[in-house]
């Protein structure tokens, strides 16, 4: 990805630095950076100075130049964005966006190579790692003193997505084995928070009612379920894997029967999932399939007769929507 980001910067700098031609004499410019102070990762104008200095041999910053370039970094859709504009004599030569999904310190690499390359574009295309003669020259104008620049190579942080607080919202469909009589089906509408690697939800589910039949009678029992679902998860790349812990109500109704009645008896199962994530911006599309067991059984009856024994362990497969609401 870094090399993708260098390729787009390095084509994007050769448009903006067409603005004037080559010259003999050391070429000048302004430089402003803009950057969300709360953003982890990202370097300050001083070491971005440094790093285009590297790649120049020179420094060609000074107030008040001809030529003035902006670099701007912000977010868009969990996405890093830099604007790299050139300004000369008050009139705007060109303007590129470079974006990344990557951390702050390989965007702005990737931006100190558009600068270098928009001030000099033969120098620009220089190795930045050579740097023994190569030293900012002090600001004429007084300035704070700034913090020390960190590595020139701007050693890449965890990626962006994994920094932020990220709060979103679900819906899904499932398939399920031994949760009512025969297999069952039902949706579930969650709202959940990740942070990095990790993340928790919460989600209603509800299986719709089926019938179980007494053998040989028109007697029958009719079994739903409506429960919630506490699932912390754990994430690597697209895939994550979850402990799911589930308390409800099993609701049982009798049919057939002289005098029908409805009665309901608690559920509550523990036991695992896991999915893999299909992402296009803010949505994602998740396969998954999710086993547990029951910490108790129930045993439903009609006149006294065994219709039907919650099995121990149950089975879902399904598919997920989720919606990011992250930054």
């Amino acid at each position: 990805m870094k090399r993708g980001a260098y390729l787009t910067a390095a084509l994007a700098s050769l448009l903006l630095a067409h603005a004037g031609a080559v010259r003999a004499e050391p070429r000048l410019a302004e430089l402003a950076y803009e950057w969300p102070a709360d953003l982890d990762g990202c370097p300050d104008e001083a070491a971005l100075r440094v790093a285009v200095v590297g790649r120049l041999r020179r420094d060609p910053f000074v107030r008040s130049a001809q030529r003035r370039i902006l670099v701007r970094i912000t977010r868009s859709n969990g996405s890093l964005v830099a604007v790299v504009s050139v300004e000369e004599a008050g009139e705007s030569r060109g303007q590129r966006r470079i974006e990344t999904r990557a951390g702050c310190a390989e965007l702005a690499s990737a931006a100190a190579l558009a600068v270098s390359i928009a001030v000099d574009p033969v120098a620009g295309m220089g190795d930045p790692n050579d740097l023994e003669d190569a030293k900012p020259e002090p600001d004429p104008a007084p300035k704070p003193k700034p913090k020390p620049p960190p590595d020139v190579k701007l050693a890449l942080p965890p990626a962006a997505r994994e920094a932020q607080n990220e709060p979103f919202v679900r819906v899904a469909a499932r398939g399920w084995a031994g949760a009512v009589p025969s297999l069952g089906a039902g949706p579930s509408l969650g709202v959940g928070f990740r942070r990095g690697a990790w993340s928790v939800a919460l989600d209603a589910l509800a299986v719709f009612p089926e019938k179980q039949s007494v053998a040989g009678t028109t007697r029958a029992i009719t079994v739903g379920l409506f429960a919630a679902q506490l699932s912390p998860c754990i994430h690597a790349a697209n895939f994550r894997g979850c402990v799911l812990l589930t308390s409800g109500a099993l609701f049982a109704q009798g049919r057939g029967v002289a005098q029908p009645r409805s009665e309901w008896s608690w559920h509550a199962t523990a036991g695992m999932g896991t999915g893999y994530s299909f992402f296009a911006g803010r949505f994602s599309f998740t396969p998954l399939v999710e086993v547990a067991l029951r910490l108790e059984t129930a045993q439903l009856s009609i006149s006294d007769q065994l219709v039907w024994t919650t099995p121990r362990a149950l089975a879902a497969f399904g598919v997920e929507l989720g919606y990011s609401l992250g930054p």
